[in-house]
C-alpha cells in the first residue's frame, strides 16, 4: 500500500469520528451543558494516571518472572535464566528513546550473550567465538522463525504497511499532541477557565499516556530479552549443533509458552522441508535385586512373556524390548532389562552394566520386593545414579519410580480379592498396602518420585496395579521422562557422525563446483 493510499483510507476513517466530535461539540454548546460534561475528561483522566502509576511494574513484571516450563532444561540452564530475568527486570529503568534504537538492541544481546556464556564457558571472552558457524545460523533461523509468529500476531497491521509506514507512525503521538494543544487554545480563546482544565488534562492524560507507551516498550524488551536468552541458552548448552531442523523435531512439545517467554518457539512440528517428525525413543532401565520380580514386571508391561521377537538387540547383560501398549504418538518406550543383584550389592560386572543402563535411561524403575527390608544394594543403585550425574552437567537425572511388588504376600496373607483402593483404605490388606508405600517413600525420599504397589504374578493369576497405578505412573512422568530422552538424543547426535559428515560435505561441495564448469 502506498503512503498516499494510507493518508487517504486514514482520513476517510477518521473524518466521521472527527465530525461527530465536532457537532457535539457544538450541540452541547448551545445547550449549556457543555462547561459540565467538560469535567468528565479530568475526572477519567486522573484515575488513569494513578492506576497506571499503580499498575506500572505489574504491566511488565509478567514476562521477567518464573523460569519456562521446559522439560529437557538442567539445573545449569536454570542458573543462566536467571541471568535473563535480570534483564528483564531492567526493562522498566530503561529510558524509552534508548528502548527505540535498534543498536541498543543489538548491544544488549551481545552483553547478555557474554553473560550466558560465562555460565557455561567461564573462560570465555564474547559470545560467539566458542560456537560452531552451524549453531550461530541455527539460532539466528529459530529467532527469526520466532520474530515472524509474534509480530504477524501481536503487531496490528505488521502484514500491510512498509517500512516507511512503520517510520510514520512512530511519529503520530507527535501529531496528536500537536492537534490536542491546537485543540486546547482554541477552547481556552473561547473561555479563559478552560486553562485550569487544561492543566489538569495534562498532568493526568500526559503522564498516563507516557507511562503506558514506556510499558509497552519495556513489555516488547522484555520479550526480546526472553527469546535471544532462550537460544543463548539452548546454543551454549550445546543443543543446537544437531540444527534447527532437528532440533525443532526434538523439542516442539518441550517449547515454552507464550505466558513465559512472549511466543510459542518450538511447539510447532518442523515443515516438510525439515526433519521428519518420527516418535521420540523414551528409554526405561528396569533394575532391582534377584527375585523382586524384575521379570514379572517386565512381562506384565510387555502384555506378554517376554518372546525372542520382542527382544531389539542386546548388550551383553542388558536386554532390550519394546512396550507396544505404553507408545504415543509422539513417544516410544523400550525398556532395559538389567541384571539383578544380591541383598549385599551388585557385582563389578553387574555394576557396570546397571551404570551402562543407567547412562541411556529416561526413567528407571526400582522394582523392590514389598516384604524384604533389606534396601541398602537398592540405596547404593540410586547414589550410583546421583553420583554419574554430577559429571554430565548437560544432561537431566532420570526420574526414578519405586515398584513395590508381591503385595499379595501383605497380611493378611491369604486374602487375595482385588481391586484394593489402598489411598483410602478399609480393610487389613489395604492398610498394610497403604504402609508400605508410605514407609518406602519416606525411606528413599527424595531420591524417588513416586512408590507404586503391583502384583504381577500371572502364572497364579495374580496381576493387580500394572494397569492401575504403574501405567499411569509412567505416563505421568513421560514429559520429565521425555525432557531426558531429548538431551541424550541431542548428545549422541551432535557429537556422532562429525568426521563421516566432513567427508560428505566435501563431496557434495566438489560435485556442485564440478556442475558449475
Amino acid at each position: 500500500m502506498s503512503l498516499w493510499r494510507l493518508y487517504l483510507v486514514s482520513l476517510l476513517a477518521l473524518l466521521p469520528i472527527a465530525t461527530f466530535v465536532v457537532a457535539g461539540i457544538v450541540a452541547l454548546w448551545r445547550t449549556g451543558d457543555y462547561l459540565w460534561l467538560w469535567w468528565l475528561l479530568p475526572v477519567c483522566w486522573v484515575p488513569a494516571w494513578l492506576l497506571a502509576r499503580r499498575w506500572r511494574q505489574q504491566l511488565v513484571a509478567p514476562a521477567a518472572t518464573g523460569v519456562p516450563d521446559i522439560d529437557h532444561w538442567t539445573a545449569r540452564d536454570r542458573e543462566a535464566w536467571e541471568l535473563v530475568q535480570a534483564a528483564q527486570r531492567d526493562a522498566a529503568e530503561i529510558p524509552a528513546d534508548r528502548l527505540l534504537d535498534p543498536h541498543f538492541y543489538l548491544q544488549t544481546a551481545m552483553d547478555l550473550g557474554l553473560r550466558v556464556a560465562k555460565q557455561y564457558h567461564p573462560k570465555a571472552k564474547d559470545p560467539l567465538s566458542s560456537r560452531t558457524v552451524l549453531e550461530i545460523l541455527s539460532v539466528a533461523q529459530l529467532a527469526i522463525e520466532d520474530s515472524h509468529r509474534w509480530i504477524a500476531d501481536y503487531v496490528p497491521g505488521s502484514h500491510l504497511l512498509t517500512i516507511d509506514q512503520w517510520r510514520l507512525l512512530a511519529k503520530t503521538p507527535k501529531w496528536w499532541r500537536l492537534a490536542s494543544n491546537v485543540g486546547w487554545l482554541a477552547s481556552i480563546a473561547i473561555n479563559p477557565l478552560n486553562v485550569t482544565r487544561f492543566v489538569v488534562s495534562k498532568l493526568a492524560l500526559g503522564s498516563a499516556t507516557k507511562q503506558l507507551q514506556e510499558n509497552a516498550l519495556a513489555w516488547g524488551y522484555a520479550v526480546f530479552i526472553g527469546r535471544v536468552g532462550f537460544y543463548l541458552i539452548e546454543m551454549n548448552s550445546g543443543r543446537l549443533r544437531i540444527g534447527a531442523d532437528r532440533y525443532k523435531s526434538l523439542t516442539r512439545r518441550a517449547a515454552p509458552t507464550s505466558g513465559e517467554l512472549g511466543a510459542d518457539a518450538s511447539s510447532e512440528p518442523a515443515d516438510s522441508q525439515g526433519a521428519a517428525n518420527e516418535p521420540c525413543e523414551v528409554v526405561v532401565a528396569v533394575v532391582g535385586q534377584v527375585k523382586a520380580g524384575k521379570s514379572s514386571v517386565i512381562n506384565a508391561l510387555l502384555g506378554q512373556r517376554a518372546a525372542a521377537s520382542d527382544v531389539l538387540p542386546t548388550t551383553r547383560d542388558v536386554r532390550r524390548y519394546r512396550v507396544q501398549q505404553l507408545d504415543q504418538p509422539d513417544s516410544r518406550w523400550t525398556l532395559l532389562d538389567t541384571p539383578g543383584y544380591a541383598e549385599d550389592g551388585a557385582t563389578d560386572q553387574q555394576t557396570q552394566a546397571i551404570r551402562t543402563a543407567l547412562a541411556e535411561a529416561d526413567l528407571v524403575l526400582l522394582v523392590m520386593k514389598v516384604t524384604s527390608l533389606a534396601r541398602q544394594a537398592d540405596a547404593a543403585v540410586l547414589n550410583d545414579l546421583a553420583a554419574n550425574q554430577r559429571h554430565r552437567p548437560n544432561r537431566k537425572p532420570p526420574p526414578v519410580l519405586g515398584v513395590l511388588t508381591h503385595i499379595d504376600q501383605l497380611s493378611p496373607v491369604m486374602e487375595w480379592s482385588p481391586p484394593y483402593d489402598w489411598n483410602h483404605p478399609t480393610g487389613r490388606k489395604e492398610e498394610q498396602i497403604q504402609e508400605s508405600v508410605r514407609y518406602h517413600r519416606e525411606l528413599l525420599a527424595p531420591t524417588v518420585a513416586g512408590i507404586v504397589p503391583v502384583c504381577s504374578d500371572v502364572e497364579h493369576e495374580r496381576e493387580f496395579g500394572i494397569a492401575e497405578f504403574l501405567l499411569p505412573a509412567m505416563l505421568q512422568l513421560l514429559g520429565e521422562a521425555r525432557g531426558c530422552a531429548v538431551l541424550r538424543i541431542m548428545s549422541d547426535e551432535g557429537r556422532s557422525g562429525q568426521v563421516r559428515r566432513i567427508f560428505t560435505q566435501l563431496a557434495q561441495a566438489g560435485a556442485a563446483l564440478l556442475q558449475k564448469k
